[in-house]
């Protein structure tokens, strides 16, 4: 028999005084990648996704990351990010969506200060490592197991917080002012109708040096950004409510329910009634 000893005193991952709320776990193989996240944020939530394989580029808060195997990003509540895979380059990750987080000097739903970089590279231990939690932590969840996968969240957050320390190369790129008032300005008023040119004279700019910064910045367009905020939103949506389609098409901007879903399977790869029906795992 061999025996391992416990060798300090229990300390809560991040400084928590309080465990966090679990709100949901996804596994996506590079096939179902095909279908992609589109740009979103979470008012309320922290997303963890480590990239278990194949190759992608996420960008978050409009900066652009590599994505690969052994890639874990970090998204703090209301920092838009975007996970544009698909059928000319699948991902395979793991995910987990966390409320109810405060960590001692950082505001509610935060995980890591706004100046970090949102990713580290782990080494291939340290991917195993985590995978295998996540792997547990699906099944427990799919199982039924709710207690049993909230104590499973706070071992894949020490291991989070132990890996910190291999930060992929560099910090967060400085953000141009002006590209994130660009951001700032649609991520407010995405649903609404506008033109470039109501966009640059909000802005006090010519509509091509907007159009010019934007794409720099993000890699699209300012009405590309827009469509990707609609359709990310939908998304989220879709996952996390029962309203209908038609309110939902609304709600992110499109009179009329035929455009939106025009607009949603060109950008998603299916309808969204069946993004709907395929994405969420019903216990």
């Amino acid at each position: 028999m061999i025996q391992c000893f416990v060798k300090k005193e229990y300390e809560a991952p991040f400084g928590l005084t309080q465990p966090p709320r679990l709100f949901s776990v996804s596994r996506t193989d590079e096939k179902a990648s095909a279908h992609p996240r589109v740009m979103h944020a979470h008012d309320d939530l922290v997303e963890i996704v480590l990239v278990r394989g194949g190759e992608s580029r996420y960008y978050v808060g409009g900066t652009p990351y590599d994505a690969r195997r052994g890639d874990l990003f970090i998204f703090n509540s209301r920092v838009v990010h975007d996970e544009p895979s698909g059928p000319d380059r699948p991902v395979a990750t793991v995910s987990l969506a966390l409320g109810g987080l405060q960590v001692p000097g950082l505001r509610e739903n935060t995980l890591i200060p706004a100046d970090a970089s949102p990713v580290c590279r782990l080494s291939e231990a340290q991917t195993i490592r985590l995978e295998r939690l996540y792997d547990v932590l699906y099944d427990e969840l799919t199982a039924g197991n709710d207690d049993g996968a909230h104590h499973l969240l706070m071992a894949i957050l020490t291991l989070v917080q132990q890996f910190r320390g291999a930060l992929a190369e560099g910090s967060a790129q400085d953000a141009n002012v002006f590209a994130q008032r660009i951001k700032d300005y649609i991520d407010r008023h995405f649903a609404e109708e506008f033109s470039l040119q109501q966009m640059a004279d909000a802005l006090h700019v010519s509509p091509y040096y907007l159009a010019h910064v934007c794409k720099e910045t993000t890699g699209y367009s300012p009405l590309q950004y827009v469509l990707r905020r609609r359709i990310g939103e939908a998304q989220t949506l879709l996952i996390t409510t029962d309203l209908p389609v038609t309110r939902i098409a609304a709600q992110v901007g499109y009179d009329n329910p035929s455009h939106f879903n025009a607009q949603f399977s060109k950008a998603v790869g299916m309808s969204p009634r069946t993004f709907r029906r395929e994405y969420v795992y019903h216990k």
